[in-house]
């Protein structure tokens, strides 16, 4: 089961974020700190009033005040959607007092190894689900003779020098990745993506495309119809889908590779 620790604490920084920008708007119409505003209808028209919040009297805003309402308008609705804020930030933090995710594995783990012989979980630990991910047995694609050999640090041989970068820099960072898993897609079939690679921490998987020719025309062609399928079949860069492009001209880079795994596997 996913673990959104991480994210609800993201979450509260965006929120921290969103309060600092609102004091420091606030700070830029100090000077209007005991203005209000107040609105009335004349004759199907909107009509403001200043309101002194100290004595409660009104004063009819002229035409010519319109940017001065504006920002006291705006500061506002700021201090409002600040209060807003503050109290979902505190509920995010007293639901992670309590929010412990992994406790449900540890259900598992506590038990006896007896015990644990009679009983399938029906949420694997991690380093159980993680092995059996890995342990998937499938038919891979085979490879002509006449191709060169590219055989990652971890004995998985690959189609090209790229793909053999993303391989090793995978295995380097502990990533565990099946390569040319079979995968059906809308409209298409059966195709065999580069890598499907696992999040550990997240235990979501990724679809990994190498697009090694991108200026060769009928394989751009061939392989935009091929991403549209993936669309189609609810994969999407950068929710569950990673792509890499090279022309002969641009070849892949060492650092965005490695940017894509720190983004989104590790």
């Amino acid at each position: 089961m996913q673990n959104y620790k991480d994210e609800l604490e993201k979450q509260i920084q965006e929120i921290d974020a969103l309060i600092t920008q609102i004091d420091k708007n606030a700070l830029r119409v100090k000077s209007l700190s005991n203005c209000g505003i107040a609105i009335s209808k004349s004759n199907g028209k909107d009509q403001y009033y200043w309101v002194d919040k100290l004595t409660q009297k009104r004063k009819y805003a002229r035409i010519e005040e319109i940017d001065k309402l504006k920002k006291v308008a705006q500061r506002d609705y700021e201090m409002t959607l600040k209060k807003k804020l503050e109290i979902i930030r505190n509920d995010i933090l007293q639901f992670l007092k309590l929010y412990d995710i992994n406790s449900l594995e540890n259900v598992y783990i506590s038990m006896s190894d007896a015990r644990k012989k009679l009983v399938t979980p029906i949420i694997e630990p991690l380093e159980m689900y993680v092995e059996n991910w890995k342990n998937e047995i499938y038919e891979p694609m085979g490879f002509s003779e006449s191709v060169t050999e590219f055989i990652s640090n971890n004995g998985i041989r690959v189609r090209s020098k790229s793909e053999l970068i993303i391989a090793n820099m995978l295995e380097q960072k502990g990533i565990p990745y099946r390569y040319e898993y079979p995968f059906t897609l809308k409209g298409i079939g059966t195709v065999r993506p580069d890598f499907t690679c696992l999040n550990i921490r997240t235990r979501k998987e990724y679809i990994w495309e190498h697009f090694g020719m991108m200026d060769n025309i009928s394989y751009a062609n061939k392989n935009i119809g091929k991403i549209e399928s993936y669309e189609q079949s609810g994969y999407f860069l950068g929710k569950n889908m990673i792509m890499t492009f090279e022309t002969s001209q641009h070849a892949i880079s060492s650092n965005i590779i490695k940017a894509m795994i720190k983004e989104y596997l590790v």
